[in-house]
C-alpha cells in the first residue's frame, strides 16, 4: 500500500463527495496505520514529523469514515449532526433551514456539500429548476 497515494485519493474523493470511495479509502488507511504502517504526509511544513502525521491521518480517516457511512446510510444522504444550510448551486439563493421545507418549496437534487464556506448543502431552487 502507498499511504500517501491513499491519503491523496481520500482527499480528492471527499472533495468530489464520492462517499463509497471515502469510506473504502478511510478504512484501508486506518487498517494500514493500525498495523503500524508509516503515515502519509498530512500537513506542511514537513518539520512536524511522522508522529504528527500519524495522529492527523488517523483522526481524519476516522472522521471521514464515520461521515461517509452516515451519508450512505441516510435515505436523503444527510448526516444527522450537520446543520442544514442550503444554497442554490445556480443562483446562490439561500434555501430553507430544513430538508422537509426545502422539498415542499420545490428544491431538487439536494446534496451534502462539506466543502462549502457557509453552506453545508447544495441543491436547485424552484426558479432555477423551472428555467432549465
Amino acid at each position: 500500500m502507498d499511504p500517501q497515494q491513499t491519503w491523496d485519493l481520500l482527499l480528492k474523493a471527499w472533495t468530489l463527495r464520492q462517499w463509497s470511495e471515502v469510506a473504502e479509502l478511510s478504512q484501508a488507511l486506518l487498517e494500514w496505520l493500525g498495523r503500524h504502517g508509516f503515515p502519509p504526509e498530512t500537513a506542511y511544513p514537513k518539520e512536524l514529523g511522522a508522529e504528527w502525521d500519524m495522529v492527523v491521518a488517523t483522526a481524519a480517516c476516522q472522521f471521514a469514515l464515520q461521515r461517509s457511512q452516515q451519508v450512505l446510510c441516510d435515505a436523503h444522504g444527510i448526516p444527522a449532526d450537520v446543520p442544514f444550510v442550503l444554497i442554490c448551486a445556480t443562483c446562490l439563493s439561500v434555501g430553507p433551514s430544513c430538508l422537509a421545507e426545502a422539498v415542499q418549496e420545490g428544491w431538487i437534487n439536494i446534496q451534502y456539500y462539506p466543502a462549502g464556506k457557509a453552506e453545508n448543502f447544495l441543491g436547485y431552487c424552484r426558479r432555477c429548476r423551472d428555467s432549465d
